[in-house]
């Protein structure tokens, strides 16, 4: 991989810089969900929608990872994710097809290789500050997207594993419809509240339901043990 992208040069692109970084990271992940829940369709909206994903793909490379080298392996994630997603506009095809599921298996590989690092830098740095309850809240929100790159993968693979109720059917047959639906769905997954829009109804989609929600807990636990701490370190500090 190094042979391919130079460690060096990947390790001289600009970071955010630290103080800041979560807080642009947080804007542009809301930002992103507000966009692809509508879930718009090809023209100049659809391809809008393209250039922000592609965009909050380099920020979250920027402010995520660091290392020279797992800077090389997210950055190679990342184009292939680029690549995948941006082919179909130059070759036509099905939004079902081939590259529909190469693009969001590379997606949710490059997401969850940042939510990972994330938890990394966490674990590390145990005392909680401002930073790290940021991080913290868009790790979730990037492992929200992660979920939802594996469930549309699921779909693809096997679409008898889900039910789907017939007002939302009609968001299957395009691009980004799959990613507006499945990124409602993948919320309700980690926040187990199950809406009866979309019902697994056998594996892998419930195999994926229940990791899923397992996830979820697990991070909302991470999320609140940060903002108890940082509560805690600022009564010290005033005190």
């Amino acid at each position: 991989m190094t042979a391919i992208v130079p460690a060096g040069l990947v390790d001289r692109l600009p970071l955010l810089p630290h103080r800041h970084k979560y807080k642009v990271l947080l804007v542009l992940l809301l930002a992103s969900i507000v966009i692809q829940t509508y879930g718009l369709r090809s023209g100049v909206a659809g391809l809008l929608s393209d250039v922000f994903r592609s965009l909050l793909g380099v920020a979250i490379f920027g402010v995520v990872f660091r290392g020279a080298r797992e800077r090389v392996l997210a950055a190679l994630l990342l184009l292939a994710t680029v690549i995948a997603g941006w082919t179909r506009h130059f070759i036509g095809g099905s939004d079902a097809g081939v590259l529909a599921l190469a693009f969001n298996a590379l997606s949710s590989l490059f997401l969850w290789t940042a939510v990972a690092v994330i938890l990394r830098d966490l674990f590390r740095t145990p005392e909680a500050g401002a930073g790290n309850v940021l991080g913290a809240i868009c790790g979730y929100l990037i492992a929200a997207d992660a979920w939802c790159g594996i469930n549309i993968s699921a779909y693809l693979l096997a679409p008898n594993s889900f039910a789907f109720d017939p007002g939302v059917r009609e968001l299957l047959e395009h691009w980004h419809g799959r990613l507006a639906l499945f990124c409602y769905y993948s919320f309700s997954q980690m926040t187990t509240l199950g809406y009866s829009d979309i019902t697994p109804v056998r594996a892998p989609a419930t195999t994926l339901c229940l990791f899923a929600a397992l996830f979820g807990m697990f991070y909302t636990a991470i999320v609140v043990s940060q903002f108890v701490g940082l509560a805690q370190r600022t009564s010290r500090d005033a005190a």
